[in-house]
């Protein structure tokens, strides 16, 4: 498997796929950048591990051409069945290396960087020309819900195309919640952002929602849970609102596993304006949190009005609305609660996505 991101849903998927294939008699190697979130955990897994000079981005050519050699060289030394890309960036690099190869070659998009909203019209068109002509050189692309698939249609024939969903594990119970966001849940009900700091994120819709959402539920208290590239922005913007100085709003750092966190919240937020189908959604499911995101990509495949609510991307009118509506309302969350649990054990577990990637290896290699 190459991957690209460090961090994020699409890692926390490659590392789910690495350290389970096995169990369907799959042995995986990992590709990846210098440093990525979960390293550790692969190497406990037993999980063969190659560093590669990947950065986010087209900007470092000189970089891009060391990790294609690397990805080059490693086809060269071994007998790799399959090679399975994870994001646009490691599509770009392997697909024509693995057919140079004669490798069989899956790759998953996790959002195809055509759909993205913060590029040019031109961006986005020589984007979905690259992957029209990386698409012969694909044996199967695993696209993670529906709406990708529908997507996908614009640049590969359905022969190609299969249909695997993101999955996660249960939730876990043993984990304490962090001490600071202990607090802030014992003092009223949080609504809380667990994600990327990163602009796909949306997360200053959010805070434009918190002052609504503190007005109309006054003992309700409100959180951004994460790290990354836009903390110090959306500090200032959160001090400009004036909720720095709020004890009802918090910052805080992530802190691993997710479950640690989600069971200590009882609204989960994601205010993205593009997403593919986020794995931080299917964890609040599996933890019983109501949801409150916007209706993009495969989020409306995952929750329902019997999970939580779909609002539109970029209001925060219509988001504090929905936050302020089940905040204020604790009958209401133990039914979405339970419908959650329910909706995750039933589509959304990491062994239904495993065994499904397994499936789609069994067939490409047939």
């Amino acid at each position: 498997m190459v991957v690209e991101p460090a961090d994020g849903g699409t890692a926390e998927v490659v590392f789910e796929l690495a350290s389970r294939l096995p169990e369907h008699g799959w042995e995986v190697e990992v590709a990846g950048p210098e440093h990525g979130a979960r390293y550790a955990q692969l190497a406990d897994a037993g999980v063969p591990l190659h560093r590669l000079p990947l950065r986010p981005g087209y900007g470092a050519l000189r970089d891009d051409s060391r990790a294609a050699r690397r990805i080059a060289g490693l086809l060269r030394a071994r007998r790799y069945d399959l090679v399975h890309s994870h994001s646009a960036k490691a599509g770009v690099l392997t697909r024509p290396i693995a057919a140079a190869f004669r490798v069989p070659a899956i790759h998953s998009p996790h959002c195809f960087p055509f759909l993205t909203q913060h590029h040019s019209a031109r961006r986005h068109q020589l984007a979905e020309w690259i992957e029209r002509g990386l698409a012969p050189l694909t044996r199967a692309l695993i696209c993670v819900c529906e709406d990708e698939r529908r997507e996908a249609l614009r640049i590969s024939g359905p022969d190609r195309l299969h249909v695997v969903y993101n999955g996660v594990p249960p939730c876990e119970d043993e984990h304490a919640p962090p001490p600071a966001l202990a607090a802030l849940a014992g003092a009223g009900p949080v609504a809380a952002t667990v994600s990327v700091l990163r602009e796909q994120k949306r997360i200053d819709v959010f805070l434009e929602a918190c002052p609504a959402i503190l007005a109309a539920v006054p003992e309700a208290r409100l959180a951004i849970i994460g790290d990354g590239p836009l903390r110090a922005q959306l500090e200032a913007r959160a001090a400009a609102l004036g909720l720095l100085d709020d004890e009802r709003f918090a910052m805080l750092p992530f802190e691993r596993p997710a479950a640690r966190v989600l069971k200590a919240i009882d609204v989960y937020v994601l205010p993205s304006e593009y997403e593919a189908f986020p794995v931080g959604i299917l964890e609040a499911l599996a933890c019983g949190v109501p949801q409150v995101v916007t209706a993009v990509g495969g989020n409306g495949e995952a929750v329902t009005e019997q999970t939580g609510r779909l609002v539109a991307a970029g209001s925060s009118t219509a988001l504090a609305e929905a936050v302020a509506e089940l905040l204020g309302d604790p009958s209401a969350r133990a039914a979405l609660a339970e419908a959650s649990r329910h909706r995750h054990a039933e589509r959304f577990t990491v062994e239904q996505m495993v065994a499904g990637t397994a499936a789609v290896y069994d067939e490409a290699i047939a």
